[in-house]
Formats: structure tokens, sequence, C-alpha cells
């Protein structure tokens, strides 16, 4: 048989045209020169022809009692399935055409999956003579994939034309192979390109993107340039720092011209908006338009990230990104309370502009007793006990603590969820899927997840204080202050009741029933307080737990703590806290996430897409469109010691985002390469703030959601839900996207910005919006009493909406509505309707 197989083999090459020798000019593999090899051939078509995916035999049942590796991700466990399971049904080691693995790709039998490889085809003799040579199973470790090239990595051309892209495998062995026809590909932009089955690229469109050729597990990627096809000269434009140098290189490169320069009205609103969260007032317009200095915008810029509303508008943005939310009744943590605290203490760091790293490590590391004693941590724990029983605004205590412990006193804060979050929030990567399996369009394995997870799984979350770690006189304190708050609560029950005696003076009973009302906060005080000082954040040095997941695929775990991205094992000794090594790996220059993961969600904010979008997906197989600006970008603000306003000042003092939102005819098509500035709609906060801005109007708020009184929208710090109707921007928040902040949910993408309906109609007929525009005390009201010519009013009005003057014409036409309307009044409360329903209103621009 050995001799029958060798000529099989041999022709079946010469008939078909196959070679299982490696492609000229790359080293033979041995094991291909005798035949297919099941791990780097069979494997692989098995992924090409889709058979592992999750919706066939990959899927976690399989299909039909036959199951795969999803994706490829075990070999030795697909040849087990293939030759052992069902009395190894699946092949016929006399005849190789009878196999049912070769019969059901064929479709010769009935097959679920259709016809998956045609007779005659390489797919079908590959799978043939692997069968009738015995079906082998090579030895895994030597044929694991070290390397994998796509050549030509990188590639400019015009629309219509096409090329080959050509896949070699390198392998732990030291052979390598061309693995071209063995590889699945995908294009990650199907409007620029496509690629066929066996590798062809065929430009469709100008403009750039990524192809991924997946060969069995491995991934890996190439690059496609298509410039606009047009002859006329670019413009010189003279860069304004090094982000322009990027961007107009690339521009020149793809042959698409930039847009002018935004008008000096469109700059102050921009960036009004998009640093503040704010429009400016008429005032302010009015000042900015009539200064001829050359550094006017430079000032602005500074003068901007030096107003409060910078720092309000980014903890709202840090508070989305960390899940502020969740947190346990059972410790007398009062939500809405707790959601304060956790913002304004992101505000106040903020405010004091904290470097990044140094603030990504006082939440990562944070205690409860912050560096304290037992005796301070109490003392702080009633109150804020009694702080939330007062239900008062004003939650200073907080602020002066060094570290956030609220970020892990939330749910799913801890553990293996946890890390999937930390990974997420500050790192820029999505790892759920290696809860599981790899992603095939990702690197991330169980392993890294698991073996990263160990160094969060000495965290201590929310519960009841360890008697075993606490002294003595603690565990009597926590007995006696509960006695000792419902003696109080006795003594406020007495002056109640005597403040009910008739007999007694009216100022008396009043001091009574105030009294009372003390004690009785108090008491509530010193009760919450005792349950607060059981959550106790700290890392458990004396409890070792390791992490491990179970899934439908299995259960793995890791005892080694490893960080991303590295191979070597770390110790970590049982004193030690493991989340230190984890930020100060963060910081270091060389960390391929940290910096650029906020460098990129900071460029995203200002532009409406990140350099690698979506922008909390840091990986290999999602490039960037500029990848010298973001490593420059990331380089700059390790070099500034993570000063985040150098950062937001580097972008906004930018041409590319001083550029005019009008695209021109050559540039219109451009979606990442920033020719001009993309339109993108207010955020829920600041549609709120922009229309009680331009009318006058104010919003409601319950008590309970510890709002400082005529708070803004933006500095609601929790999440408005049904309970909270109350407040009046729950039905805005809920129509416009504002994120609940779902700590199952690892992506940016929970803040919704897409246009709807809904969001229409309440711009036009909610009656709230009507209520605040015809209010007597209301913007129309203001300005008539203001000015008395209504050329001035409509100024006025388009100053307060839309941070300009009015054109000619819009003012022409205003004026002859007002004219013909019922009253002065009502026509100019018609001007402010109508520029409230337009889309320069609603969008940033």
């Amino acid at each position: 048989m050995t001799g029958f197989n060798s000529i099989l083999r041999l022709s079946l090459a010469s008939a078909v045209g196959i070679s299982f020798l490696a492609a000229p000019g790359v080293a033979a593999d041995p094991a291909a020169a005798q035949g297919p090899v099941f791990s780097r051939h069979i494997v692989p078509l098995f992924s090409k022809l889709g058979c592992n995916a999750g919706q066939c035999h990959g899927a976690v049942q399989g299909q039909n009692g036959f199951r795969l590796s999803l994706f490829a991700a075990d070999p030795g466990f697909d040849h087990q399935s293939i030759l052992r399971e069902h009395g190894g049904r699946r092949i016929d080691p006399l005849n190789a055409d009878q196999s049912l693995l070769l019969r059901k790709g064929l479709a010769t039998i009935p097959h679920k999956g259709g016809q998956r490889i045609a007779p005659g085809r390489w797919e079908h003799e590959f799978l043939r003579a692997w069968l009738a040579g015995g079906a082998p199973l090579d030895n895994l470790e030597s044929s694991r994939v070290t390397t994998l090239i796509v050549t030509p990595a990188q590639k400019t051309l015009k629309v219509g034309d096409s090329y080959d892209l050509r896949v070699e495998a390198r392998f732990a062995d030291g052979s390598s192979e061309e693995v071209t026809r063995f590889c699945l590909f995908e294009v990650l932009d199907q409007d620029i390109a496509t690629v066929t089955a066996d590798g062809k690229v065929m430009v469709k469109a100008a403009g750039d993107t990524a192809i991924i050729a997946r060969y069995g597990a491995e991934p890996a990627l190439a690059m496609v340039e298509a410039p606009r096809q047009g002859s006329e000269p670019l413009p010189d434009v003279k860069p304004a720092n090094f982000i322009d140098e990027h961007i107009l290189a690339k521009l020149r490169r793809m042959n698409v011209p930039p847009s002018d320069l935004c008008d000096d009205a469109t700059f102050l609103r921009r960036v009004s908006l998009d640093v503040t969260g704010s429009l400016p007032p008429p005032e302010e317009v009015r000042a900015f338009l009539v200064d001829k200095s050359a550094d006017k915008r430079a000032k602005k810029i500074e003068e901007m990230l030096a107003r409060p509303g910078y720092a309000a508008l980014w903890a709202t943005k840090f508070c989305d990104l960390l899940r502020a939310s969740g947190f346990d009744g059972n410790f007398a943590m009062h939500e809405a309370a707790e959601n304060r605290r956790f913002y304004e203490w992101i505000r106040a760091r903020l405010d004091e502009n904290t470097p990044y790293d140094e603030l990504v490590e006082r939440i990562l590391t944070a205690t409860s007793d912050d560096g304290r004693s037992h005796e301070d941590w109490l003392v702080e724990s009633m109150a804020l006990g009694e702080e939330n029983a007062k239900q008062s605004p004003d939650l200073p205590l907080y602020l002066k603590r060094r570290t956030l412990d609220l970020y892990w006193q939330r749910k799913e804060s801890t553990g293996l969820k946890g890390t999937l979050q930390v990974a997420h929030q500050f790192l820029g990567l999505r790892l759920e899927c290696a809860q599981c399996h790899r992603h095939p369009h990702d690197t991330w394995k169980q392993d890294d997840l698991l073996s990263f997870a160990n160094f969060f799984m000495r965290v201590k979350g929310a519960a009841y204080p360890d008697k075993k770690t606490l002294p003595p006189k603690y565990g009597d304190m926590l007995k006696s202050i509960p006695e000792e708050a419902k003696k109080l609560r006795e003594e406020a029950k007495k002056l109640s009741e005597k403040a009910k005696d008739k007999s007694v003076a009216e100022t008396e009973r009043e001091k009574m029933k105030q009294q009372a009302a003390e004690l009785d906060v108090k008491a509530r005080g010193m009760e919450n307080g005792t349950k607060r000082f059981g959550v106790d954040i700290r890392h458990q040095a004396d409890k070792i737990s390791y992490a491990s997941m179970t899934s439908p695929l299995g259960t793995q775990k890791s005892e080694k703590f490893r960080l991303l991205g590295q191979s070597e094992v770390m110790k970590v000794a049982k004193e030690q806290d493991p989340r230190k090594i984890v930020a100060d790996w963060m910081r270091q220059p060389d960390n391929p996430w940290f910096a650029r993961a906020i460098v990129n969600r900071v460029w995203a904010h200002y532009f409406g897409r990140g350099l690698v979008d979506p922008p909390d997906q840091l990986s290999s197989l999602n490039p960037p469109s500029h990848p010298e600006l973001l490593k420059a970008l990331a380089d700059g603000l390790i070099a500034s010691r993570f000063d985040l306003k150098w950062l937001h000042r580097t972008i906004l003092s930018s041409r590319a985002y001083q550029t005019t939102s009008v695209p021109t005819t050559a540039n219109r098509a451009d979606r990442r390469n920033y020719s001009y500035f993309y339109l993108r709609r207010l955020p829920a906060e600041q549609i709120v703030d922009a229309i009680n801005h331009a009318t006058a109007g104010s919003e409601t708020f319950p008590a309970k959601l510890y709002l400082p009184a005529n708070a803004k929208a933006m500095e609601v710090a929790g999440v408005t839900t049904a309970e909270d109707a109350r407040a009046s921007v729950t039905y805005p928040f809920q129509i416009f996207g504002r994120p609940v902040r779902n700590a199952q949910v690892q992506c940016d993408c929970e803040r919704e910005s897409n246009p709807t309906i809904v969001q229409t109609l309440y711009l036009a007929n909610h009656p709230r919006v009507r209520e605040k525009i015809a209010s007597p005390e209301g913007r129309v009201a203001q300005v008539m009493e203001q000015e008395k010519d209504a050329a001035k009013q409509v100024e006025l009005i388009y100053l307060w909406i839309l941070s300009r003057p009015p054109e000619a014409d819009e003012l022409k036409t205003c004026l002859d509505y007002m004219k013909e309307s019922e009253s002065p009044k009502r026509g100019l409360e018609d001007v402010m309707w109508s520029l409230l329903n337009t889309r320069e209103f609603l969008m940033n621009h």
C-alpha cells in the first residue's frame, strides 16, 4: 500500500497540476514533499471551505454529530474527531473515495452544508490524497505557524486594476511554504475593493482598505490604496503642526484635495461645543469675530481648556467609558450619590490636569482605606453615610480621596469580567471573544485573557468585613454603632411626638421637628456608615485565586501571571498588589496600546471617527488610517508626561480640525482621510443644554439625583431611567442616545449618535420645547425687551442658537415673516422654532 500511495500522489500531482513541494524560492518542507499535511493543508482547507465556522461544524454542538474546533483553533481535536468519533466512520482506509468526509463535501450523499468541493478540483484532490495516505497527523508543534507573510504588504494602484496576493507561512521547524490557496480572504471595506477566493484583488473605487488573509487560525493583513483619478493640481496648503503633515501627506498620496479652513464663527461654535459642551453667548461671538489678532484661535483654545466645562464634559465621557453604575445597595451604596461622587472625583482630577498615567494608576490600584488606618476609613464611612442620608447635592468628602475605590465597587468590576473592562477601557482592546475561543480577526486566545486576569483576581470586591483581617475592636464598634443609631431614632420619635402637642409654642414645635429630623439623618448616616465600612476594596494578599473560564467549549484555567502580548511569565509575590504591575506596564513607552488607546479616543471625540475605527478596537487586524500619525501623537503624549491638555491642544490647533465641513466635488467621497470636517450630531446632554442656552430654559431634577441648583444636563452624573421620570432630561437622554452604562457591553458604541424620526418630532412638537420657546421669561421675551429693532432681535436669536449673525437673505426672510405674523413676539418665537429644527443647530459642523 505504501508504494501504491506514493504512485497515487505523484500521478494526482501530475494529472491536476498540484505540487506538494514548496513554491519556487521558498524552502522545501519535507512533510509537504511527501503529500498533504493535516495541520498545514487539511485544517486550513476546512477553514477556507467554512467547515469549522460557528454556523457549521465549528458550532458548540457541531452539526449532525460532527464537531470541529472553532476557526481551526485545535488541529489535534479535529484529527481525533475525524478518525476516532463514531468508530471512525468518517474515513474509509481502504477506499478514500468512499470516505464519508469526502462524499459529504462532494454532496454525493445528502449534506446540509451543500457541495463544498468540486470533483477534480485541487481541494478535492488534496483531501483525497490525505485520506488515501492513511489520514496521518503530523507533529503539531513542528507545524505551528510562527509567521504569516502576505505580499505585497501594501499596494497602490488605479481603480479597475487588479493584482494577486501571495501568502507564505513559516513554521516552528524552520520550514516555510506558500499557502495562498489555503487562505480565506476578506476585504474590510468592500466598497473600495473585492477579493476572490484565490486572492485576486480588484479595486472598485478610490480609497484605501485592508485585506485579511486567514490561514487556518492565523490571520495576516495587507493594505491597498487607490488614489482618486484626476489631474488637477492639489492646493498648496501649509500645515499648522505635525498632525497636518501626516494628514496632508496622505491626501497628496490619495490625490484628494483638502477643503478650506472654516470661518471664525464656525470655529468658535465648534471648539466651544467640543471642549466645554456649551454654545458661546452672543457677546463672545461678537468679540471673537471683530478680533483681528493672528493668534486668536490659539488663545481661544487655551481659554476653553481652562473653563470648568472641559472637566465636566470629559468627566461625563470617562464615566461612560468606565461604566459608572451598578453600585450595591446592600452596602449603603446609593446609586445616584455614588454616581455623583464618581463623576466629581474624575472631574476634580481633570480640572487639576492630573497626568493620564497617574489618573489610571489611581483608579486601578484603588483601595478603600486609601493608605490610611482603619480608624480613618471608619470615620470617612460614617461621614459618607451621613451625606447620603441628607440627600444634599453637596458631596465634597469623596473628592479628597487619592484613589477611586468606587471603580471596584461597581457590579462585575472584579475577576474575569472586570478584566474585560480593564482591557477595553484602558487599552482599547476587545477580549470578550477570548473567553471561549480565538476570534478569527484578532490574536487573543483564552490563555492570554486568563493569564492577564490573574493580575486582578486578588481584588476584594464589595463584601462585609472579614473578621480574620479586622482587629477585634472594630467588630465591637460595628455592633455598638447601630445600637447608638437606634437610640437616636427613639429620641427623634419622642421629639416628633412632642412636636404634635398644640399646647407647645409654634416656634418650639418647629425647633423640635428640626431636631428630630437631624437626629434621624444622623441615625441613618450611622447605619449606612457601618454598612459602607464593609465595602473595603483592597488587595487580598492572604487569599490567592486564579482565573478560570467554563464555556460550552470546556473549562480552562491559568495559574500564570502574563501581561498581554508578552511571552514572559511573571512572578508575583504574595504581598504584592498585582494591579500595580499592570499600571507600571501600561505607562511604559513601549506599551503598544495604552497611550494609543486614549489618543485614539480623544481623536474620535473631535473628528467623529478614530484613526483606528471603531475607536475601541486596537487590533493588528484593524489598522489605523494614519499609522505614523497615531504613533506620533502617542509618542508626544508620553513625552509630555501624559498631559491630556497637551493632546487636546495639539489636535485642536491642527488645520485638520479647523477645516470647513463643506466638502468639494473632489473630496466629497472621502470618509477616513480628514480632507474636510465630518458632521457630527450633538450628544444628548449637549442638545438639552443647547436648547436651554437658546431659549433661556432650565431643567428640573428630583433631590435624589444629588444635583446642585441650576445644574446643566452635562452635569447629570448617573443614568436616568424610568424611575427618574421627574427629571426633565430623562426622555431626551433616552431618545438622543445617552448610554445606560451597561457593564455587560464592552463597546464605545453604547452611546447612540444616529438620527431618528423621534428626535425630529421632539424638537418640532414636544410640549416642553414649545413651553421654553414661548415662556414669558424665556429668550424671546428677553430679546424683545433688550432690543426694539426687529432686525437686531433676529440677529440676537441667530447668535444665541447658531452662534453667528444671519446672512442678508436669511434676515430678510425672517423680517418678512414677522411682519405677517399675528404679533411680533409670535413671529420671533416661530423664527426660534425654525432655527432649533435646522441641521445647523443639531450638528457640530
